[in-house]
């Protein structure tokens, strides 16, 4: 989709990115840096399941609203992602299921721009899987399932990486919106020439068979 900056406290490089070691409170890029999207992941802990269960949720800090100064100041579009519980404005909320996938994994999506929310999943012939019994099943089946290299960690796939459809989905509904006015022009363009294309080879046919 285009160059990619990775910015975090301990990024890996395991992928085709720029990587940036960096904290959000102090970004080593210049006020005049600019980029198409930015995709935030504030600390989900304050609003996780789990940590109600085993600690306490103030204790964690609110990070959303620093990624939303963060993409105001450097980001032409953004999406910030976190868990269903937090409070984004107005997410729309993705489950593997949506998706035809055998996982639990819902996950809010409050974006700068308009996604329609899927429709509700039906039930699979398959057990869906929660992320935290990522043991019941093999790397491989989390990568297969969740869309990347099975050389990462399984529980890592599995309890802190987005499913590729998710991306996917969000992305094309930037593209079609942020980024398709020119790509729809030149698709336009295309077709028509096609099927003007097609047009003379067909009418050349008819007159060759006269």
């Amino acid at each position: 989709y285009g160059d990619v900056v990775r910015v975090g406290i301990d990024p890996k490089d395991t992928n085709d990115s720029h990587v940036v070691q960096a904290d959000a409170h102090d970004l080593p890029f210049g006020d005049d840096v600019q980029f198409d999207l930015g995709v935030f992941h504030p600390p989900c802990r304050k609003w996780s399941s789990m940590t109600r269960i085993s600690g306490d949720p103030d204790d964690h800090p609110d990070l959303i609203p620093l990624a939303r100064e963060l993409a105001e100041k450097h980001c032409a579009q953004h999406i910030i992602e976190n868990v269903p519980a937090a409070p984004l404005r107005d997410p729309v909320v993705l489950d593997g299921r949506m998706f035809g996938l055998p996982i639990q994994k819902e996950r809010a999506f409050e974006t700068s721009f308009n996604v329609e929310q899927p429709a509700r999943y039906a039930s699979l012939n398959e057990d869906t899987v929660s992320p935290y019994y990522y043991a019941d099943r093999s790397r491989e089946w989390w990568a297969a399932t969740m869309g990347y290299p099975d050389r990462y960690p399984k529980q890592h796939m599995a309890k802190n990486a987005i499913p590729a459809p998710y991306v996917r989905y969000l992305l094309r509904a930037w593209m079609c919106q942020c980024r398709g006015g020119v790509m729809q022009n030149e698709y336009t363009k295309h077709d028509q020439l096609d099927v003007e294309k097609r047009k003379a080879e067909n009418h050349a046919l008819v007159a060759t068979d006269d």
